[in-house]
């Protein structure tokens, strides 16, 4: 691991856990084992080190998008275990993955006073999901899997179960049991959904 991905990891971790505000270049360099001086070579200051987590979340999200898109354009046909699997993967992909988890931790333990962070929060952990899964659904529509209701509606009633029950189980202080309860509590909500839209 290079030194400046060393300095994200250990800026992630205490933002998450602390705060932005809360943590200063010096926690930083401590968690790290850098002089102040070094960390400096690497980033001007603490919003630098922020902004480059918020470039790699973006990055990170829009990669994880732009593949699953590619799978549902190709989708002419799909039942239950599949669209199952495809939520799982989406999940873990996205949701469980530890630098998405804990930079979606900061966002929301910041958006109340960061400008900056409750733009990317809303854009990142509401617009843009779904807008996803809107066009995820009208895709399964045409294809004839689910029911013709209103397309932003059914998404809705996909998505906020996902986005309740990862704001419930994974929080920073997660554990292994936390984050099997969060996956299983997802996939009991997308099986209650699929028997209620499924065509």
């Amino acid at each position: 691991m290079e030194t400046k991905e060393i300095i994200q990891e250990a800026a992630l971790d205490l933002f998450s856990q602390k705060g932005f505000d809360s943590s200063s270049v010096r926690d930083i360099a401590a968690k790290t084992g850098i002089k102040d001086s070094s960390l400096y070579f690497h980033y001007k200051n603490k919003q630098a080190i922020l902004d480059s987590l918020m470039d790699k979340f973006i990055a990170t999200s829009k990669s994880m998008m732009s593949l699953l898109n590619e799978v549902i354009e190709n989708i002419t046909t799909i039942d239950d275990e599949s669209f199952f699997a495809v939520t799982e993967q989406y999940i873990q992909s996205y949701f469980m993955n530890d630098f998405i988890s804990r930079f979606i931790m900061v966002m929301n333990h910041e958006r109340s006073h960061n400008e900056q962070l409750r733009e990317q929060y809303i854009c990142w952990c509401i617009k843009k999901p779904i807008e996803f899964q809107m066009t995820v659904i009208k895709k399964l529509q045409d294809i004839r899997y689910l029911k013709m209701f209103d397309a932003r509606h059914i998404t809705l009633e996909y998505y906020a179960p996902i986005f309740l029950f990862f704001n419930q189980y994974m929080n920073h202080n997660h554990t292994d049991a936390d984050r099997e309860i969060f996956k299983e509590s997802v996939m009991t909500a997308t099986k209650n959904f699929v028997s209620i839209y499924k065509k």
